[in-house]
């Protein structure tokens, strides 16, 4: 059997195989090819003449029709170089009209819109009298009756809602109130109508926002987790609901069981599972997922969003706060330490989070430890971090080192005074109670393994240089101020490096301007350095030493100067102190004011002799 011939040029070179073929098969093909050969051409090529003539003439055309539409635009664009400008607004005013018409059809509102936006920019302005606006309002009033649910979601007529809101008075804000009300779920979630929601709760009375209470019930899990209705419900929980009110709210958090006896419960959870101890797990699991979908959605800026997720943090176990904290989660701590839970949410972050998760965690504060340091809720976070990062290399190179920049800024907020005061004596007797109870409870956390003393050792060892340094170039403004001076005594006995430069600018300052000693901060704070062993020859000799007669006539005048000296003298530490006796001897006590320190001095004298 002979093979099959190779296909003809067309088939882009590739073979199919192909079958072997029986008797009957190849005559038939060896027939087909006979009939082919045989066949005439003549046909085809005249059919193909005929046709290439008319695809030559339909081109011919196309090419005429071009050319008369290139000539026409050229036409065109001549016409309009050469028309006057005076032609021009006549053209723009077409556009306009075109552009209304079109509007005009796609909304049946569109000239009744158009109305109400004109009143209102009149009715908006300042210089208008509350007569004149009252009518303005009316106008608008009537423009709108009955149009409320095709208006109320437009763009550009929210702030035409809130304008009568907030100066219609009471019977012109129940007209839209009552309208509005059964849509104030749908608002809600609107970009720009949840400001009217806003608006009807700022300017409502008491009834009507209990009544628009009543119509978000149930839906507050709901809206708390959608980007734009979540301010309406902070708004309402922050600003204007009762306690009891708040109760529901957050009990609608915790399932649907307990939602129904939500007026026996409170809106703490521990008050819940005191009551319902079987509970716990379910709402544990309920609180888990809204809170890593207000983590995933970044609305953790909100008041009762963050409610929530304290609630869940402080009853979860370590292993379950460990696995919450994720990358967004640490992004937006930084923006939530100024509040009260925002700040608790931080630190047992940092408590549970691993050596990573502090690492990332303390980077995010770079460039806004000031502004913490200062808060009256962020300054924990700090103290969180003294108390719980082994990493203290990382802490001094991104906290410290911003902070001691600062320390002027620092020292004149008081919980920046209060940062400064953990980092010289942690938990000292200067801090309050139940804040060192707050910070204990992160003491056994399962991720620190240095202990507490080491890591204070090593952040004193890092401030104290800079720390006296700062203080000794402001002793004088400091005395001047109770809160600020008392921090120089904890400088001068807590501070780990050599506190002679910051002893010596005290000295100066009570010797140049006497008043100081009449003060109860210098007071206190020269007591609390005579007192300590560490500082009182030191700066007993000091003092004998700069004061001349004068200085320490004046010391003696007033009752606190004179118990200073007293206490000087009583230690017997000062190697200069017959010096001291000496200028004291010149002075006549019976013509100086009387004062207990003055009657104690003399009396210490006279057994000296």
């Amino acid at each position: 059997m002979s093979k099959p011939k190779a296909g003809k040029a067309g088939t882009y070179g590739k073979k199919k195989p192909k079958k072997p073929l029986g008797k009957s098969a190849t005559t038939s093909r060896k027939g087909s090819l006979k009939s082919k050969k045989t066949a005439k051409p003549v046909q085809k090529t005249l059919v193909s003449k005929e046709l290439m003539e008319v695809i030559k003439e339909q081109r011919k055309q196309k090419q005429e029709k071009r050319v008369d539409k290139l000539n026409s635009k050229t036409t065109t664009r001549k016409r309009k170089l050469n028309d006057d400008s005076s032609q021009k607004p006549k053209e723009v005013l077409k556009k306009k009209e075109l552009k209304k018409r079109r509007k005009t059809n796609d909304n049946e509102d569109y000239e009744n819109i158009i109305k109400i936006k004109q009143i209102w920019e009149k009715a908006r302005k300042g210089d208008v009298s509350d007569t004149k606006r009252i009518e303005y309002i009316k106008e608008l009033k009537t423009l709108m009756k009955g149009k409320m649910e095709t208006l109320m979601y437009k763009h550009d007529l929210a702030r035409v809602f809130q304008m009568i809101l907030k100066y219609g008075g009471a019977e012109h804000n129940s007209f839209i109130i009552d309208e509005l009300k059964p849509h104030v779920v749908d608002l809600s979630k609107s970009k720009y109508s949840k400001f009217i929601v806003s608006a009807m709760l700022n300017h409502c009375t008491k009834d009507q926002r209990n009544a628009i209470f009543r119509t978000l019930s149930g839906n507050f899990k709901k809206l708390a987790l959608h980007a734009d209705a979540v301010s309406v419900v902070d708004t309402f929980y922050n600003d204007y609901a009762t306690s009891r009110q708040r109760t529901e709210m957050i009990t609608e958090f915790y399932g649907r069981d307990l939602y129904l006896f939500r007026e026996l419960l409170s809106e703490h959870l521990s008050t819940v599972l005191e009551q319902y101890p079987e509970k716990k797990d379910s709402i544990m699991e309920e609180l888990q997922k809204m809170t890593l979908g207000f983590i995933e959605k970044g609305l953790t800026g909100y008041i009762i969003v963050q409610h929530l997720i304290l609630q869940y943090v402080l009853h979860a176990t370590a292993q379950n706060i460990h696995e919450l904290i994720c990358d967004k989660l640490i992004e937006q701590l930084v923006n939530i330490v100024h509040t009260k839970e925002g700040s608790r949410i931080a630190m047992r972050c940092l408590w549970f989070g691993s050596a990573k998760h502090r690492k990332n965690i303390i980077k995010t504060f770079k460039g806004h430890v000031v502004g913490t340091a200062s808060n009256e809720n962020g300054y924990l976070t700090l103290l969180a971090m003294f108390d719980c990062v082994d990493d203290t290399i990382l802490l001094k190179k991104l906290i410290l080192s911003e902070l001691l920049e600062n320390v002027d800024v620092v020292v004149m907020a008081k919980m920046g005074r209060n940062v400064l005061n953990y980092l010289l004596e942690p938990r000292g007797k200067w801090c309050h109670p139940l804040v060192v109870d707050m910070l204990k409870a992160g003491d056994n956390n399962p991720y620190s393994k240095k202990s507490q003393e080491v890591r204070y050792k090593e952040l004193l060892d890092y401030s104290s240089a800079r720390i006296i340094e700062n203080f000794s170039a402001n002793v004088e403004s400091m005395f001047r101020d109770n809160a600020t001076g008392l921090l120089l005594r904890a400088a001068v006995i807590n501070a780990s490096c050599d506190v002679t430069p910051l002893l010596q600018s005290l000295v100066e300052a009570c010797a140049t301007d006497a008043s100081f000693i009449e003060g109860l901060t210098a007071h206190i704070v020269f007591k609390s350095i005579l007192q300590n062993t560490k500082t009182q020859k030191l700066f007993s000799e000091m003092l004998i030493e700069r004061l001349d007669s004068d200085i320490v006539a004046e010391w003696v005048k007033c009752n606190r100067g004179a118990f200073t000296v007293l206490r000087i003298l009583e230690h017997k530490q000062a190697a200069n102190q017959k010096s001291l006796l000496k200028k004291l001897s010149k002075l006549k006590f019976s013509s100086l004011p009387e004062s207990v320190g003055r009657d104690k001095l003399s009396a210490f004298l006279s057994n000296c002799d």
